[in-house]
């Protein structure tokens, strides 16, 4: 069973009222099975944090590889009851779906931000979802896949829509596959009606297209990446970024940036809070040069150091 949280938090800035919302998607323990899995998963209990865009239909979109190819968009969807997986984005990982299966197994699913999911299954099929949102051009992003259930119950997830990252906490919970279609039912071609009419919306909206025109996507540009993980700090009526943890093997930590450091700038921008650490990194590129200036040690006997790596490739 499936239990969703939305709790509203408001808070005053720049004078105006915002509304973030925390959504929490946790499992009861009648919907699947509690496993003595640590030593087979050391991400359980581990949190990462997910970038996300929320799109121009005011969906969720996070960025995943499939068997390490990729990245790819998928649909953060709660209501959907497992992991999908569009034919041509089957197609470009080389996926191949036997017709007297109804799951593909997939044998890695990396989620930007670190979180791993090993040996899962996925269903390879293009839903009204994706086919109708992508003729329509009404993401901004072509779509690519959804992660449904199957996916999401793994984690406990918080969003915050004043960040651009969700937290997702890997749980010690293992969901069970949903049930297959009917295999005989299939071969005679029986299809509920209501099955029939959302199959039709796709096409549909293909049809649509034609006449109004596909939105534009967006072009793509990989993310730098450099391994840290941060949170805003208010000392005094200062606020300051404060590097929480350090990546091992990333490039801030080949660069010698530790956790407890406070970064002063960015490149040629002064860091006084997460909007100006975002506003930097967006200009961040696989293979760009990275200047940090940090301040190490206590306040009261703290020094600056300047540091340079180069950004790694992100999702």
């Amino acid at each position: 069973m499936t239990r969703i949280i939305w709790r509203s938090v408001s808070t005053l800035a720049g004078g105006g009222l915002a509304l973030p919302l925390l959504l929490t998607l946790s499992q009861a323990s009648d919907g699947g099975t509690k496993q003595p899995s640590r030593a087979q998963d050391p991400q359980i209990g581990q949190s990462f944090q997910v970038p996300y865009r929320l799109t121009d239909t005011n969906h969720f979109l996070v960025r995943a590889r499939i068997n390490g190819k990729g990245p790819f968009n998928f649909l953060v969807d709660s209501g959907a009851p497992a992991l999908f997986i569009a034919t041509e984005t089957a197609r470009k990982v080389g996926l191949k779906s036997d017709q007297a299966k109804f799951w593909t197994p997939i044998d890695q699913l990396d989620l930007e931000g670190g979180a791993r999911l090993v040996g899962i299954k996925a269903r390879v099929e293009d839903p009204f979802q994706l086919v109708g949102m992508n003729a329509l051009g009404l993401p901004g992003a072509s779509i690519d896949g959804i992660l449904g259930f199957t996916v999401l119950a793994r984690f406990r997830l918080e969003i915050d829509l004043t960040r651009d990252r969700m937290i997702w906490t890997r749980l010690d919970y293992e969901p069970h596959d949903p049930p297959g279609p009917n295999q005989n039912a299939s071969r005679k071609g029986s299809t509920t009606a209501g099955t029939q009419v959302m199959n039709a919306i796709g096409p549909l909206a293909k049809g649509l297209a034609l006449l109004m025109g596909k939105q534009p996507e967006e072009q793509y540009q990989p993310r730098g990446f450099l391994g840290l993980e941060w949170s805003e700090r208010i000392t005094l009526g200062r606020r300051y970024v404060l590097v929480q943890g350090v990546l091992d093997g990333s490039p801030a930590a080949r660069g010698g940036v530790h956790p407890g450091d406070r970064i002063i700038r960015l490149d040629d921008r002064a860091i006084e809070g997460l909007g100006d650490i975002h506003t930097a990194l967006a200009k961040v590129r696989s293979g760009s040069s990275v200047s940090i200036v940090i301040s190490r040690g206590p306040e009261s006997d703290s020094h600056e150091l300047r540091l340079a790596f180069t950004a790694g490739e992100g999702l």
